[in-house]
């Protein structure tokens, strides 16, 4: 470590009074305002004409940096290059303030360009809602929103600066924008993943204050004797037409402000991160960012999270879920350590394995404003040239089989980020899909299973699965535990066995992700130790060794007769 706490404060206080000082208002949005012929950046990202929209043809490996980071460790970037890392995304706008001196940015930039990396930008454009960068937490970031920004109200009465997007919040970090494009050109710039109106995943957003208050009911055409009745359904979680209209209104108030972003300067292009599972009870209406750079939520970042078959599946099951919405090459994992070296190396690594299944093709690593030790990428490198070498044959390959993905309108509006996913591990594949197919098994989460109780909901044929006592005629129930189902599974081996359709023989923790426009398959060991798997398709079978938490493509043809 280079640098004391103290000198950090220093710091940050400088940065403070520059974001002060750096007004921009009176440029207008949707035009490159330092254009023309005689435009030149002071600290270019880019050479002229070098610089392209991301939509990546395979596997890269970027990484998040802030000064705090780069400057840890003697000989940090050299690990980054060793280990295959070649795009930087740095940070200086952290929710109102330029937090770090703009000659030390600089001239971190010129050497992170000196050394080989393209270059990027990203920001914290309004705290961070999940609490990580908590601006009362004496032990976290030390900067505090400008006091002319104003805290969210939430339905219950607690207060957050991570989803306060009242003006002039929204309109700040466009003005940032240009002043970063002012000083690098063109360039891409991603909105961290406070880019929500909800404190957390499993809650829905959004502001009770007055002004929010009157913006919804008069956009919503709900009058205001019903506020109560809002409320009240707010705090039930209750699927309502009252609370999709209110999911709706802040959907739409954060695509305004996404759009007040991404028209700040034609030239920079704006992408959100968005967090575990989030979607629209969050305030991220999914369709609507389809074109976006688009970073996945994960969110088991520590070894006490990600260690359960669960949270893997958990984890997983939200990066298939956003891959419905985004572009492969324009998507970026999230694969983070928060807090520092909470997570091991190894798991680290086997995270890799999430954005091999999803088709992601930029891999994101981020560890907070500290940085990922130097000790990890000995063990994080050999996984990242692997699973690249793996990915390379799966791009754009659409994994298939009987056990089907969905996540529906319902779940998205109010069901919490517990998604039924446990059967992503039982060793069968799956496919993502959109609506409820004509075959095969859906599992479905409370909130679609409760739609389709009411019969607002309907499959076009595929058996439904849900983990809730009720609806026999519509769904069968499976407690989501391995015992239930693994005992499911073991009803269903036959017809999967006269269809030609790979699983694992043994009951254990393992996704098998099926390609058969490839006539490949991928294993991912979700355990600890070490496994010898069978792999059985038809009449014919294969057996796996996996190193713990290690992956493993298993072609087709090296399968032979039982």
């Amino acid at each position: 470590m280079k640098q004391n706490r103290r000198d950090f404060l220093t710091r940050s206080a400088a940065g403070a009074l520059i974001s002060t000082t750096c007004g921009y208002s009176g440029w207008s949005a949707g035009q490159n305002v330092f254009g023309g012929e005689d435009f030149q950046p002071t600290h270019p990202l880019y050479a002229p004409g070098e610089y392209h929209r991301i939509d990546a043809q395979q596997r890269t490996f970027h990484i998040c940096a802030c000064m705090e980071a780069l400057e840890q460790y003697d000989g940090l970037i050299d690990c980054w290059k060793e280990a295959g890392i070649e795009d930087v995304w740095m940070c200086n706008w952290f929710y109102g303030h330029y937090a770090y001196p703009w000659d030390g940015f600089d001239s971190w930039s010129e050497r992170l360009k000196e050394a080989g990396f393209r270059r990027h930008l990203i920001g914290v454009p309004f705290c961070h809602g999940g609490g990580a960068l908590d601006p009362r937490d004496p032990d976290s970031f030390p900067n505090l929103p400008p006091k002319h920004w104003k805290i969210a109200k939430r339905w219950d009465g607690s207060e957050n600066w991570g989803f306060s997007w009242h003006s002039p919040a929204d309109t700040e970090g466009a003005e940032a924008i240009k002043f970063f494009y002012k000083k690098y050109g063109a360039c891409d710039f991603f909105l961290d993943d406070d880019f929500r109106f909800a404190s957390s995943p499993g809650v829905i957003g959004g502001c009770v204050c007055p002004e929010c208050k009157a913006g919804f009911l008069k956009a919503s055409g709900i009058s205001e004797n019903r506020w109560e009745e809002v409320l009240d359904d707010l705090r039930n979680n209750s699927d309502t037409p009252l609370l999709r209209a209110w999911v709706d209104y802040f959907c739409d108030r954060l695509l305004y402000c996404y759009n007040v972003y991404q028209n700040a300067v034609a030239d920079v292009d704006v992408g959100i991160m968005v967090m575990y599972m989030g979607c629209e009870r969050g305030g991220i209406r999914l369709d609507a960012y389809r074109d976006s750079l688009f970073r996945v939520g994960e969110g088991m970042f520590s070894d006490n999270w990600f260690d359960p078959p669960k949270n893997k599946s958990i984890e997983l099951y939200s990066s298939l879920l956003h891959r419905r919405f985004c572009h492969p090459g324009r998507a970026f994992s999230e694969t983070t350590v928060y807090p520092e070296k909470t997570l091991s190396a190894e798991n680290m690594a086997t995270k890799l394995s999430v954005s091999t299944i999803s088709d992601v093709r930029n891999t994101c690593f981020m560890s907070g404003v500290r940085a990922i030790p130097p000790e990890y990428w000995p063990v994080i490198a050999p996984r990242m040239k692997k699973e690249r070498e793996i990915h390379s044959r799966l791009l754009g390959q659409k994994a298939a089989g009987p056990f089907k993905h969905f996540y529906g309108l319902a779940a998205r509006y109010l069901g919490g980020d517990n998604a039924n996913s446990l059967f992503l591990t039982l060793g069968v594949p799956f496919e993502v899909c959109d609506e409820i197919p004509k075959d095969g098994w859906t599992f479905l989460s409370d909130a679609d299973a409760a739609e389709m109780e009411r019969g607002e909901l309907k499959s076009a044929g595929s058996t439904c699965i849900a983990r809730m006592n009720s609806g026999a005629n519509r769904f069968i129930k499976v407690d989501e535990d391995f015992d239930s189902l693994f005992a499911f599974r073991r009803s269903i081996l036959e017809k999967l066995q006269a269809d030609n359709i790979p699983y694992v023989e043994e009951e254990t923790p393992v996704v098998l992700a099926w390609y058969p426009g490839t006539k490949a398959m991928y294993l991912w060991n979700l355990l600890n130790e070490d496994l010898v798997l069978h792999l059985r398709m038809g009449g014919k079978r294969v057996a796996v060794e996996l190193k713990a938490l290690d992956s493993a493509l298993v072609e087709e043809s090296s399968f032979s007769e039982t």
